[in-house]
């Protein structure tokens, strides 16, 4: 007896500011994640959008979501963690009351900014984003 697993796409994003992206918005496909197995299926999705040819700067938008395990907020702060270590931030933004009290069990705001909206997520998100460009110098290859 042959088993086969398929995986469930949890998320989708958006990026923001057209050809020079500076921001990345990600959504909730699925509006409840319970079980621990498609809790790491969303640690891999969401470890999959840091990469060099997108920004580091995340709005992740929970306006979707119903449910989610503690697996679930500990692959979400894990993700917060891993992009703060490289520099970019994470805001939360559209989060439940219901779901207030895991986060803070998990200890998300220690990684991760709230926000009131998803606007001014991504305002803040776009102005890391210029700091992060402002604090960039520029050195040459040459001094000729």
């Amino acid at each position: 007896m042959s088993t086969t697993s398929t995986t469930q796409a949890h998320i989708d994003y958006e990026l923001i500011d057209g050809w020079e992206p500076n921001v990345v918005v990600i959504g909730f496909v699925s509006p409840t994640i319970s079980d621990p197995d498609h809790a790491h299926e969303l640690g891999e999705q969401l470890d999959s959008l840091i990469r060099s040819d997108l920004p580091l700067n995340f709005v992740i938008d929970f306006k979707d979501v119903e449910a989610l395990g503690s697996t679930a907020f500990g692959e979400i702060n894990a993700f917060a963690r891993r992009v703060r270590w490289w520099g970019g931030s994470v805001r939360i933004c559209n989060l439940h009351d219901s779901l207030q009290l895991g986060a803070a069990l998990i200890g998300l705001e220690e990684h991760a900014q709230f926000a009131r909206s998803r606007q001014s997520a991504i305002q803040e998100a776009r102005k890391n984003a210029q700091r992060a460009d402002a604090d960039t110098v520029f050195y040459p290859a040459s001094w000729n």
